[in-house]
């Protein structure tokens, strides 16, 4: 007979080790992850977005301000061109090769700057560890849950 700590030990098991495998699914399944973003800078703000895009992958940024400086540094020939600019501008390109992509992003005016746009990106291998130690624990706790419903050798 199970007691109540090891069936609620089981079903918490089950549950992480399920969002465990989920998750690690949809990573293989699906490697381009979409950034989308909506940043607002303020006057003399600076700042600078890195990623690992992979090949044929599409960038789009939309850029809303009275003054600002936006340039791209790919890692591969395609030149984007440098923005200098006014009131609105897009940027938009593909990436012909995989590798790391930076922006970079200043404010030069009084006023706020309004970036947004799309960036697909590659997952991070990283995180597929982090998806096997999440299925793991799981199973950790499935393995404890079911000694409480080990009978007790005498003297105990």
């Amino acid at each position: 007979m199970l007691n109540k700590f090891t069936i609620i030990g089981l079903v918490a098991g089950f549950i992480i080790s399920g969002i465990g495998g989920v998750s690690l699914m949809d990573s293989i399944s699906s490697p381009v992850d979409k950034m989308e973003f909506d940043d607002v800078f303020l006057s003399g703000e600076k700042t600078t977005f890195t990623f690992s895009a992979p090949a044929d992958s599409k960038q789009y940024l939309e850029i809303q301000g009275d003054s600002w400086d936006v340039r791209v540094q790919t890692p591969y020939d395609m030149k984007v061109p440098q923005t200098y600019g006014k009131d609105k501008a897009t940027l938009s390109w593909t990436a012909t090769a995989e590798g790391e992509n930076k922006i970079f992003i200043e404010n030069n005016a009084d006023s706020e700057l309004k970036i947004s746009g799309t960036l697909e990106k590659s997952h991070d291998p990283l995180f597929f560890t982090y998806h096997i130690l999440v299925i793991i624990a799981g199973v950790v706790i499935i393995g404890f849950s079911a000694g409480f419903s080990a009978k007790k050798p005498k003297g105990f």
